[in-house]
């Protein structure tokens, strides 16, 4: 065990740098710690784990970026910050509508004159852009809004179920990295010491996996 110096702490930086064992350390512990070059299991270090962590990620993402790999957890998660923009919109305008029914209803109960400027002109200028059935009944346009932001929160509630599920699978699956690494030297069939690959070579072994594996997949299918 040893002290590292905070003024000689130098981090990762990309998945060309960051070798493929601390990587699978970090994968396996959730120690960020082996983010930090020299850094062994126990050592006493002074930096904010929070940094690492963020390093680590963006790592991640130059990594999926490299590799041509689609990073499923953006996808998800960017799909659902715009869905739930998407419904907050709709919200607004049904609450629009609503205080204009409200307000109809209770001009017309009192024999009231209707308002000019609230007529469905205005929401048909505020729904332009938006993919939603109109009409010029606020009745029948408030059932339409209703109707798009149910399918919006549906669409809300399996996205979330998606992600539950890839994070459920990402605790599952955190020391299948050891297995993966022994079966892409297996199928590759050379020996491998993951000392001394980075994590973007690493990935480069599994694209060769993957085309030795798809041609030999084509040979068979002559062969037939």
């Amino acid at each position: 065990m040893k002290t590292l110096n905070k003024n000689k702490i130098r981090i990762y930086q990309d998945s060309k740098d960051l070798p493929f064992c601390n990587y699978k350390r970090i994968v396996q512990t959730g120690d960020f710690y082996f983010m930090v070059k020299g850094y062994q299991a126990g050592d006493v270090i002074k930096v904010d784990k929070n940094k690492l962590k963020e390093q680590f990620d963006n790592i991640e993402e130059d990594y999926a970026t490299s590799m041509n790999v689609k990073n499923n957890d953006v996808v998800l998660y960017g799909e659902h910050a715009t869905v739930t923009n998407e419904c907050n919109k709709y919200n607004i305008i049904l609450q629009l509508i609503e205080l204009t029914i409200r307000s109809t209803e209770i001009r017309e109960y009192h024999k009231l004159p209707i308002s000019e400027e609230l007529n469905t002109d205005i929401f048909k200028n505020l729904l332009k852009d938006f993919k939603v059935q109109k009409t010029d009944d606020l009745y029948k346009q408030r059932q339409f809004i209703q109707n798009k932001i149910e399918k919006l929160k549906n669409q809300l509630s399996k996205l979330e179920s998606q992600i539950q599920k890839e994070d459920s699978d990402k605790k599952e699956s955190e020391f299948d990295i050891e297995e993966q690494f022994v079966s892409v030297c297996l199928g590759l069939e050379i020996p491998v010491d993951d000392t001394k690959i980075s994590l973007y070579q690493y990935g480069l072994m599994v694209k060769a996996l993957i085309k030795r594996v798809e041609e030999i997949n084509k040979l068979n299918n002559h062969a037939r």
